[in-house]
């Protein structure tokens, strides 16, 4: 592993090559630190992420043993990713990673082998627990499927503890959606996010209520105080102020749920978006009309409704050791692939076609009214008729220009894909999106400070600054919305920047 003290070394020259071996590049070692490692060279300063790289000479950051961790799982689905991670991580490090299962066949811990003594402890908690149990110091990672409350994460803060939103402490490692799934047989064809909280809470109770045949409806909610249960009382239940009666049925796993549901015809449960074989995904019917079907895309681009992000979280003191180096990686290119192997979604940056987007013109259409909004549809067509969309939306925290938690570390991914022969030779479009409420010109005026917010990120990144001459910043402020304005959840989908090339 490597030492994570930060530290200033003299400088000394020292090679740095991608960890396929691909690239590298020589220079003087001027500093390194948990993320990174910075070199002057002939093209100037450089700063490049520690975890991707391989660094030969005597400067470099020198392997340690010892390398010890205890993980909260918050969600025993994500044992599987776990357990892929650390064992590419380690075979990266010339080691080999046995996990070890517990007394009831699940994981209880990953042994490094060749280091002795080293090893990473998995602890189950749920997903209260697992925050304070960081924040106490009795774990140094949290794998969750749920995001740190506010109230919980401004109490801590409030205390003098260390806030867990703080982007050294939150790193979105992949992304999920929750899936309401039928029998094949049943005629359901679509369902709003409101009709699944009133038949989790048994007030529809006939299929005949929602169009379908005259049958009563049997709705299989997952186990109690479950990550599966929480995703579904965050994205569903509260949002409609629905509370499930104590007599609801639930499943003891997901399997369970999922095998009672390709039996009865009338049943109905939620589950991930991987676990759907067998079924009929439902798709969500949004207020205002749309379709939303839950696709890679669609869950890339956090515009499936029930779409939500895989966390990882460090405590206190936790980012300066080998736990800081693990959780970097684990956002890094490399990891990428090992995210769809355990059955989530990535966040590698792909392209879909404007034609492949008709609802898009559509919303736009419906919400230009007259006058200077028909002008900007035509101008919107008119940019993006011959364009791509890429899957990341850029996103910003409540109130503010500023990026989320997310977006700061889509920004080197999008740079890394802008530079790649797939789009190199492409003009960029920056595109800043608001929601509907307040006027149309500030609107307008706030979705253009937040693009110009993004391109600058972009540019400012290492590698962007040959970005520059190809880029063009654009607004459209309330216009083309991707979710319902009429919902809060709608509203926070349409304050976006979306990435075209054309």
């Amino acid at each position: 592993m490597l030492t994570i003290i930060p530290q200033v070394v003299p400088a000394d020259v020292v090679t740095v090559s991608s960890k396929d071996n691909a690239v590298s590049i020589t220079g003087e070692l001027l500093s390194f630190d948990d993320d990174t490692v910075t070199l002057s060279t002939e093209i100037g300063e450089l700063r490049l992420d520690r975890a991707s790289i391989n660094c030969e000479g005597a400067a470099c950051p020198r392997a340690v043993t010892g390398f010890s961790m205890q993980v909260a799982v918050t969600d025993p689905t994500l044992t599987p990713l776990l357990q892929f991670m650390m064992d590419d991580f380690a075979r990266s490090k010339g080691l080999v990673a046995v996990s070890v299962p517990d007394s009831e066949g699940g994981l209880d811990r990953i042994e490094i082998l060749a280091e002795e003594g080293s090893a990473l402890d998995v602890m189950p908690y749920g997903p209260a627990d697992g925050f304070a149990a960081l924040i106490e110091g009795r774990v140094d990672l949290a794998l969750t499927s749920n995001a740190v409350p506010a109230a919980m994460a401004d109490g801590y803060a409030a205390s003098g503890k260390t806030d867990l939103r703080d982007p050294r402490r939150e790193r979105v490692i992949a992304l999920d959606a929750i899936v309401p799934v039928v029998h094949p047989s049943n005629t359901i064809r679509s369902l709003t996010i409101e009709e699944i909280a009133l038949i989790a809470a048994g007030r529809i109770a006939n299929w005949a209520e929602l169009g379908g045949d005259d049958a009563p409806i049997r709705m299989i909610l997952p186990a109690e105080g479950s990550a599966l249960d929480i995703t579904l009382s965050e994205l569903v239940l509260e949002p409609n102020r629905i509370r499930l009666r104590r007599s609801a049925e639930r499943s003891a796993d997901g399997q369970a749920a999922l095998a009672a549901v390709k039996e009865d015809p009338n049943a109905i449960t939620i589950t991930g978006m991987s676990e759907t074989a067998g079924t009929n995904a439902v798709p969500i019917r949004q207020v205002c009309g749309p379709l939303a079907h839950a696709t890679d895309f669609t869950v890339k681009a956090e515009e499936y409704p029930l779409s939500h992000r895989i966390l990882g979280y460090t405590g206190a003191d936790a980012y300066q050791g080998n736990e800081g180096e693990f959780l970097s990686y684990m956002v890094s290119p490399e990891a990428q692939g090992l995210i769809t192997k355990a059955g989530l979604v990535d966040q590698t940056i792909v392209a879909k076609p404007v034609g492949e987007q008709g609802t898009r013109m559509t919303s736009a259409i419906l919400t230009a009214g007259n006058g200077t909004g028909l002008g900007l549809v035509q101008d919107f067509t008119r940019d993006l008729a011959t364009a791509d969309r890429l899957s990341t939306t850029f996103r910003f925290t409540s109130g503010s220009v500023r990026l989320d938690t997310k977006s700061l570390d889509d920004v080197e991914r999008m740079v890394d894909f802008l530079i790649s022969p797939e789009a190199r030779l492409r003009e960029i479009l920056i595109i800043g999106f608001t929601d509907d409420v307040g006027r149309f010109d500030l609107n307008t005026r706030l979705a253009l400070q937040r693009a110009t917010n993004v391109r600058d990120a972009l540019l400012s990144a290492t590698g962007g600054d040959t970005l520059a001459g190809r880029v063009q910043v654009s607004s459209y402020g309330p216009l083309a919305p991707v979710g319902c304005n009429e919902t809060a959840e709608g509203r926070d989908s349409n304050r976006r920047v979306e990435i075209w090339l054309r």
